[in-house]
């Protein structure tokens, strides 16, 4: 290409067994531990549409290190991270692994500021097409917020499967953001939007 890219990878020994994606139990709570709609707003600025302060809110987010978050959801039964697959992509590929379903309340889902109203003017990720093709497992409500969850995001958060107890025991901390946006239930892979 005409710019110089970067990338890296990091390597480590773990001790004890990994968090995988299979392992999330019907009764288990989703907590997300960012907004969505990075795609959205970078899109936006690729376009000359988002707002300068939407950016840099979203690009601070982005650089915030998530390893405290990581260490409070230690105990998760299954998580990931939500990336180019969007928050619907993710969760369906946890719910895919673990052979559940689930359902998520699309008002308890955090949201970047001027994400909405990006999409609300047709403002889409390059991949967002490719990422929305999960939506034939999804019972959904067509509005705007719910397009997000299709948003392929850039540094996103965690999306942890947890016990109630452990839960509430991450909802409770004030040193880390952490949403409570739905739950696990028995059935085949599928998602319902509330």
């Amino acid at each position: 290409g005409a710019e110089l890219t970067v990338g890296f990878t990091v390597t480590g020994l773990l001790e004890g067994a990994p968090i995988t994606l299979a392992g999330a139990r019907p009764g288990d709570r989703l907590i997300l531990t960012r907004p969505i709609g990075s795609g959205t707003i970078l899109a936006g600025e690729m376009a000359g549409q988002a707002r300068g302060a939407d950016v840099a809110a979203v690009l601070a987010e982005m650089a915030r290190s998530q390893g405290t978050v990581a260490e409070a959801l230690a105990g998760a039964h299954a998580m990931t991270d939500v990336t180019g697959f969007g928050l619907a992509g993710h969760l369906m590929g946890m719910c895919e692994a673990s052979g559940v379903a689930a359902q998520i309340s699309l008002d308890a889902v955090p949201v970047y500021p001027g994400a909405e109203a990006l999409a609300a003017q047709g403002v889409r990720s390059s991949l967002y097409e490719a990422t929305r093709g999960v939506a034939v497992r999804m019972k959904l409500p067509k509005t705007d917020l719910a397009a997000l969850l299709f948003d392929p995001q850039t540094s996103g958060g965690l999306l942890a499967a947890v016990s109630q107890e452990d839960a509430d025991a991450v909802l409770a901390r004030q040193d880390i953001p952490a949403w409570d946006i739905g739950e696990i239930t028995e059935g085949t892979p599928f998602i319902e939007v509330r």
